[in-house]
């Protein structure tokens, strides 16, 4: 049997791990870029959220598996390229990363250094990602952005991340919400919101510098052509209303509720006026 065939034949008995899973691990980690949405989806990537926190894999196993998640012929594959296929090696490769945190918070294996080293990786993918493309009507799922901001999200619950580690959060957040090559349109403003909430649940920064980053919003330096100015208008608006109805729903930090109000009509004024 195929890699495919071997795989369907696990989720048909309910995802039970094979004798040889880590064997079997690395050939689907190998293949975690397929443009097959079946066979990256639906196959690799559920069997592994399965498999990862389930703990069919020992601590050692998992620690073999991180650098090559982490290398430049996974989460940095041809990193910096905008719609090519590239885009499915690293997205998939970023969504191993919250399966393999969420195992170390139930049963802490990796080093504080594992966990710096992990976040240089993801924060370095997340500067550069161009690829901003949601779903693909032939390929499936590419969501980089939506997919990097899982991993935000389970970085900043990770108490090796300091102060200067949740502003760098903040920070690509910022640089992901302003793009203006197109307007996000399957949900990544949403998925964006669970790091900020992540970050604000840590009670380190400070309230005064939350309610800058989000007042920043509405400084951003406008584009002088239409389209690009529109995208990154909408993107903005799109971001600041998750973020709003976040806050509240969570009751965390819900004195930011008027910060956010007012950047949303300074970014809108054609509306709030």
């Amino acid at each position: 049997m195929n890699l495919k065939e071997k795989l369907i034949v696990i989720k048909e008995n309910g995802y039970q791990a094979p004798p040889d899973t880590f064997q079997l691990i690395q050939e689907m980690i190998h293949n975690i870029g397929s443009v097959d949405a079946e066979l990256r989806d639906d196959l690799i990537y559920t069997i592994l959220s399965h498999w990862i926190p389930g703990n069919s894999l020992t601590a050692n196993e998992l620690e073999q598996l991180l650098p090559v998640i982490l290398d430049h012929n996974h989460l940095h594959f041809k990193l910096g390229e905008t719609n090519t296929d590239s885009v499915f090696t690293r997205s998939f490769s970023m969504l191993v990363i919250p399966l393999v945190l969420e195992r170390h918070r139930e049963s802490p294996f990796l080093s504080r250094e594992q966990i710096h080293q992990i976040k240089e990786k993801v924060f370095y993918n997340v500067q550069e990602e161009r690829d901003y493309r949601g779903y693909d009507e032939e390929k499936g799922w590419a969501h980089a952005i939506a997919h990097a901001a899982d991993a935000l999200d389970d970085l900043a619950q990770c108490s090796e991340l300091d102060n200067n580690d949740l502003i760098t959060i903040l920070h690509l957040v910022y640089e992901k919400m302003i793009i203006t090559d197109r307007i996000y349109s399957d949900g990544e403003d949403e998925r964006m919101v669970r790091p900020i909430i992540s970050v604000l649940n840590r009670k380190i920064l400070s309230q005064t510098y939350v309610e800058q980053w989000i007042q920043s919003f509405g400084d951003v330096e406008k584009n002088p052509e239409f389209l690009p100015a529109f995208r990154q208008k909408n993107n903005i608006k799109n971001f600041l209303k998750s973020l709003y109805f976040r806050v509240k729903f969570y009751k965390v930090d819900t004195d930011l509720c008027p910060t956010i109000e007012h950047t949303l009509y300074k970014v809108e004024k054609v509306y709030y006026s």
